[in-house]
């Protein structure tokens, strides 16, 4: 990720991806016959400092928490998008502050559109039939599909998830309110550091403000940061591109069919993001 240009040690689905399982450089924890899995340890991937967990699933954040991730010290960054489950990991005695990163909801499901077209079933967790109907699917179709998530964000926030048009339990997915959006807006108030998608090198300059991690790892923001910062912007850019070569651009301009339908679907999630947007402006003006 972007905050590697800061050595930071980070954990997410990369240190545990089996291209880099059989490669791991072992830094720190020690090393058994499991690829140091029994424990925890700090793996290399393309030049970047892991741990060998997986906080962006379910069973990997498990699997964190019996391996005493939260009190163990050994990570600066933690990235997950199950924010109920991933927050079990700390305690009042080993806290965490959350930082989000947000872009406009339809931007949003537009981008995850083209990741899972291009994305490894790894990665994705796609079986072939899904994957399949994605390569087949516009961005209309895929808008009016069950793939297209509702309210995601403001969901995750009042745990209320919805999958696949279906909730946690597989029954119908729980209707959301006003109730709920204001209750999210509140835990983004009081709980996040806010970055918005659109000013992504400004997001992550507020974060290094905040955390205070250019005195910590002896790095200022300087030309180099920069440089690197902008590079992995841009490759994120490029492999986004790639999910949607094949795939009409006008549809996914402001006022077409596929941006109707998910500005339909996210219609609290806009609301949230309108209101993190002020969030953002207010917390720059306090740094």
């Amino acid at each position: 990720g972007v905050l590697g240009c800061l050595n930071l040690v980070q954990v997410s689905a990369e240190g545990v991806m089996e291209n880099n399982a059989s490669n791991n450089v072992e830094v720190a924890g020690g090393n058994n016959p499991g690829g140091g899995y029994l424990h925890l340890s700090v793996v290399m991937a393309m030049g970047r400092k892991y741990i060998n967990v997986d906080t962006t699933t379910k069973d990997g954040i498990e699997r964190a928490k019996v391996l005493a991730l939260g009190s163990s010290g050994m990570a600066d960054v933690v990235y997950s998008s199950l924010l109920q489950d991933v927050s079990s990991l700390f305690t009042t005695l080993n806290q965490a502050r959350m930082f989000v990163l947000l872009r406009h909801p339809v931007e949003r499901e537009m981008a995850r559109f083209r990741y899972l077209r291009r994305g490894n079933s790894e990665r994705t967790k796609l079986n072939d039939w899904q994957r399949g109907n994605l390569q087949d699917m516009s961005y209309v179709e895929y808008a009016k599909s069950e793939f297209a998530r509702d309210n995601w964000m403001t969901r995750e926030l009042v745990n209320k998830r919805c999958i696949d048009g279906k909730g946690e339990d597989g029954r119908e997915c729980s209707p959301l309110d006003d109730k709920d959006v204001h209750t999210a807006k509140e835990i983004l108030r009081r709980k996040a550091l806010i970055g918005l998608y659109s000013d992504i090198m400004g997001a992550v300059q507020h974060y290094g403000r905040y955390f205070g991690w250019e005195a910590q790892k002896g790095r200022s923001f300087e030309d180099a940061t920069m440089f690197c910062f902008q590079n992995h912007i841009l490759e994120g850019i490029r492999k986004d591109a790639l999910g949607g070569k094949d795939l009409d651009p006008n549809d996914a301009m402001e006022h077409s069919d596929a941006y109707v339908a998910l500005m339909e679907k996210n219609r609290f999630d806009f609301e949230l993001f309108t209101y993190a947007q002020t969030l953002y402006k207010y917390q720059i003006e306090l740094s």
